[in-house]
């Protein structure tokens, strides 16, 4: 049987979450963070457990927070997953829950599980698509956008261009995109604004070299996300073209929102991305690892 959660049994759900992921003290700490509980009735609507017939408890339980009605972004939301010890069984019950809430794709972060523990959330769910993912983030301020001799040329997305986007992405990250996978580019950071998906140009009459995908909104202090970002794999001998797309994108950033701020999330496996950023201008601002299940 899989129900939702009762008010009153939330501490003792947040005592197994807690006691899965290595707390020293899993009861206690449950107990601190229920008492200041506003929204109870809300949150146990919010948390599932998987209570096989005949058994006397719950054996796995997971709190999913499904993406809004009107939301660009699709993603369902998990946290303090725990299971008993029967991986499988556990595993079909996330599984069920995610074929019936409508998403793109899955996020379970880890930031606050000890290192040495991870990977029993990776044995868990990676059958069902889950990869571990761990990502520097880091933070430019476009009002110290730096000079470029040379700009490239930005060309935005429009319908009739879209295979030819769609073609210089996957000649760039040398990988197949599926439909479901495009359209998630185009809705994960937010709201999709064709105008902030470039091609980039050396010249308007040459072949693109990269691509840009941001999301944001304009205004003096605006927040921009940079969500991908690529050049060909024959300008990759050198970061020179990498680096002048990144600056062309602030530069043009930075005229619609002087004032405000450029986002990008780097890969940790991605040093040579994570040094470039560094040389042109941004600063780390912290660390994000988690379980991601991304459309294909």
């Amino acid at each position: 049987m899989i129900r939702k959660l009762a008010p009153d049994e939330l501490p003792w759900f947040l005592a197994r979450a807690l006691a899965f992921s290595g707390h020293a003290d899993p009861m206690g700490a449950a107990f601190r963070i229920g008492g200041r509980l506003r929204e109870v009735r809300r949150d146990a609507e919010r948390t599932w457990v998987w209570q096989p017939d005949g058994a006397p408890v719950p054996r796995a339980g997971v709190h999913l927070v499904p993406p809004a009605p009107e939301a660009d972004d699709r993603t369902v939301r998990l946290a303090q997953a725990w299971h008993d010890g029967e991986a499988a069984g556990a595993r079909a019950f996330v599984q069920h829950l995610l074929e019936r809430t409508p998403h793109d794709a899955a996020l379970l972060p880890l930031d606050a599980v000890p290192a040495a523990l991870r990977d029993r959330f990776a044995d868990w769910l990676a059958p069902i698509g889950f990869e571990p993912t761990r990502r520097t983030r880091h933070r430019f301020a476009l009002a110290d956008a730096p000079p470029l001799g040379t700009p490239l040329t930005l060309e935005a997305w429009s319908p009739g261009a879209d295979a030819a986007f769609r073609d210089l992405y996957r000649a760039a990250e040398r990988t197949t995109t599926g439909d479901a996978r495009w359209s998630w580019l185009k809705r994960h950071g937010g709201r999709f604004r064709p105008d902030l998906w470039f091609l980039a140009r050396p010249s308007p009459d040459q072949d693109p070299v990269g691509y840009a995908f941001c999301h944001g909104d304009d205004g003096l202090d605006a927040r921009y996300r940079l969500t991908a970002a690529g050049v060909l794999p024959e300008h990759r001998g050198s970061s020179e073209m990498l680096r002048r797309l990144l600056v062309t994108v602030m530069l043009e950033l930075g005229a619609r929102g002087p004032a405000g701020s450029l986002r990008c999330d780097v890969d940790a496996d991605d040093p040579k991305l994570a040094r470039i950023l560094t040389d042109v201008g941004f600063e780390p601002a912290g660390e994000r690892i988690a379980l991601e299940r991304r459309p294909a």
